[in-house]
């Protein structure tokens, strides 16, 4: 019997004829027939270049109803087709011959498209090509190609420049020592010898203390100048274990200088930022103030940090028109003897009201003006300046602070306190 044209001789042949017979009346059924009734055998259809199938006599089955729709699966070929097959055997296929790539190697050209494509529009450094993102800009700081400028969200800033390190003296500054490092801020320095004004700076500094050097030569290394914390002298600077809190500290009198109202600045070490907290006032608290006062900025106090209790303490100092805003050259400066207490962000104070109960200070602290502590507010407790406090723990729950040295104002003139220690009780 002669072979339908177009299958192949290992497909069908003399022998299994009546077998394809049977399978082809199977599939002209409709598909909801079960294939496992009746006696027949499924027949391996012929691979070639699209999936056709003929009567066995080689003519088209024109009077079959069309084929229903029916997904064949290739390696390079799976589409749905819903034609008859005598419009695909007369050649009317050109539509679906066209369809070269199946669905999966679709999906696969799209993801690696996807994976190259992208990139590019987000950042055409990808490739090494300088440039910035085309659909948007990304979270943080975007640095511009000029290492002397950076972009923030908002505004065009100049890149602040690193502290000079070269200078004849300094003075007079605020300094901490965190982690083996000692940090220096603000102070006088001059640049010349015999210089007398412009000697205020905001500089900031390290020096590495684990690493050997000359006393004659420290090895200083210069950190950028801040564009925010103001520069001052005889302040204080606190540190935590991971930042430094600027207090205080008196501006330029050659030029002079006015300050500004005050906040509290915080370096966060490990960020290397500067974090203004702005509008502190102090909270009610044993021996305090009635709270809710704003914190004044005073200057040449004795200060200290007590990491351990996450506080920083200034005792004492003096306000003028160097260190509060709108004070007249004509009011002569106020001494203090007040001890202002700030209980660093994450740290409990039983000591103040609003942190009762092991509550832990917010991310701006907490401030307390300590001014009637035993006999704070008597007469015999002197408004004074200068000295210095030394914080000694073992005594009474939270240890003492002694403050030791520095002068009082006797109304007359300013009277050395170096044997007078006072002991400042936690």
């Amino acid at each position: 019997m002669e072979k339908p044209e177009g299958y192949f001789d290992d497909v069908l042949n003399d022998d299994n004829l009546a077998q394809v017979q049977r399978a082809r009346k199977y599939t002209s059924t409709t598909s909801s027939e079960n294939p496992a009734s009746g006696s027949m055998a499924r027949v391996q259809r012929p691979r070639i270049s699209k999936f056709v199938e003929i009567d066995v006599d080689g003519e088209s089955n024109t009077n079959q109803q069309p084929i229903p729709t029916t997904l064949y699966h290739a390696r390079t070929d799976s589409r749905s087709r819903s034609s008859s097959f005598d419009s695909e055997i007369d050649g009317e296929t050109s539509d679906s011959m066209t369809q070269v790539f199946s669905l999966h190697p679709r999906l696969y050209l799209l993801s690696l498209l996807a994976f190259i494509v992208l990139p590019l529009l987000y950042d055409t450094r990808w490739l090494g090509i300088p440039g910035t993102s085309v659909v948007g800009a990304r979270a943080g700081v975007v640095r511009s190609s000029d290492p002397t400028t950076e972009i923030w969200p908002g505004k065009l800033r100049h890149k602040r420049a690193d502290t000079n390190t070269d200078v004849c003296n300094r003075w007079a500054g605020q300094s901490a020592i965190v982690n083996g490092t000692v940090y220096l801020y603000g102070g006088h320095a001059t640049q010349e010898p015999g210089q007398k004004n412009d000697t205020w700076t905001n500089d900031f500094l390290t020096i590495d203390l684990t690493k050997t050097w000359d006393i004659s030569a420290p090895v200083v290394s210069g950190l950028p100048q801040p564009s925010g914390p103001p520069a001052v002298a005889n302040g204080y600077l606190w540190n935590s274990y991971d930042s430094l809190y600027l207090y205080g500290g008196i501006v330029s009198d050659h030029p002079e200088a006015v300050p500004d109202p005050y906040s509290l600045w915080e370096y966060q070490i490990k960020a290397g930022k500067w974090v203004e907290h702005s509008n502190p006032k102090t909270s009610k608290g044993n021996n305090s103030d009635g709270g809710n006062q704003p914190v004044q900025q005073a200057g040449e106090g004795a200060g200290i940090s007590v990491t351990e209790l996450g506080r920083g303490y200034f005792f004492a100092g003096h306000y003028d028109h160097y260190t509060t805003p709108g004070w007249s050259v004509q009011v002569p400066r106020f001494y203090l003897k007040s001890l202002l207490e700030f209980t660093f962000p994450g740290y409990t104070n039983d000591g103040v009201e609003d942190l009762a109960g092991g509550k832990a200070a917010g991310s701006d602290g907490v401030w307390r003006n300590v001014t009637s502590g035993g006999i704070q507010d008597t007469a015999k407790f002197q408004y004074r300046a200068d000295g210095a406090l030394v914080y000694v723990p073992g005594y009474g729950e939270q240890g003492i602070l002694l403050s030791i040295g520095g002068g009082i104002d006797d109304g007359n003139s300013f009277v050395s306190l170096f044997r007078k220690p006072v002991g400042l009780h936690g």
